[in-house]
């Protein structure tokens, strides 16, 4: 089991998220700068590493004096940023990744629903689709290859699904830019609470995957307001009984463009 989780009544949330982080931090504690090892995905460094590159980035929209900086950038245009955040690592980071399992026995690339980022153990390690498996094995029937793909296995190098860490991304800011126009984000509580929510569902109703996560990349005018309001969010999954653990924050200031001064990102375990 990659992390350690407890399950939580309503009646002691607080104090069940102090004894999860105690055993979160013990069990990250024995693997310091490393991601993955001997099985345990360790969920500090993997925020750690995407902070920190979120900041370089931030630093060069400072360095180049730009009118906007990383609260002006669409979620999708963050995927590639936090990719690059394990290119140094011992990680392998892939995107836009396939649900291994589906309600359609055979869904086509477009009727997939699809990861926006998935980390491997190792660097550079492919990730095992069964689902692509399956369609190959069909398209062999009634070949002369049918017997050969009924007995094929997947690459002994190949990253199993159950193995991998799948993360839902989701940009969220107290503050946003509509058409280029920063203002007051009319959204923001629909935005922080059904967003995440939903990314968790799809998470854990996946019986292939093991161990994930909702990141939320959250801007505000406070460094406070950050934790407290992802905070609220995990909190409204537990009470509608979302399997979830305690999350963890990293924050960093950003010039202020759009009246947010601050990043903070918060990574929500699925608890399985």
């Amino acid at each position: 089991m990659a992390l350690v989780f407890m399950s939580c009544s309503k009646k002691n949330r607080s104090g069940c998220f102090e004894r999860v982080f105690s055993h979160i931090s013990n069990e990250n504690a024995s693997t310091p700068g490393l991601g993955y090892c001997l099985g345990v995905w360790n969920i500090s460094e993997i925020i750690l590493l995407m902070s920190r590159h979120l900041q370089s980035v931030e630093s060069d929209f400072r360095a180049q004096n730009a009118y906007q900086g990383l609260d002006s950038l669409a979620e999708v245009q963050l995927h590639p940023l936090l990719c690059q955040a394990f290119a140094d690592s011992s990680m392998g980071v892939l995107r836009e990744v396939g649900y291994p399992s589906s309600p359609k026995s055979r869904p086509n690339q477009t009727q997939r629903q699809r990861c926006d980022l998935v980390l491997t153990p190792h660097a550079g390690q492919p990730l095992f689709d069964p689902i692509d498996e399956q369609r190959e094995r069909d398209r062999a029937v009634g070949t002369l290859f049918e017997s050969a793909a009924k007995t094929h296995e997947p690459n002994p190098g190949d990253a199993q699904p159950q193995d991998a860490f799948w993360i839902e991304v989701k940009s969220v800011g107290q503050f946003s830019y509509v058409e280029g126009v920063p203002g007051p984000n009319p959204k923001y509580t629909n935005e922080l609470l059904g967003g995440p929510k939903a990314d968790v569902i799809k998470l854990a109703s996946d019986p292939l995957i093991h161990h994930g996560a909702s990141l939320i990349v959250l801007f505000a005018e406070e460094e406070n307001i950050g934790s407290h309001d992802i905070t609220a969010s995990a909190s409204a999954m537990l009470n509608h009984d979302l399997p979830i653990s305690l999350p963890i924050f990293e924050s960093f200031e950003i010039t202020n463009h759009a009246e947010n001064a601050w990043c903070t990102l918060g990574l929500i375990p699925i608890r399985l």
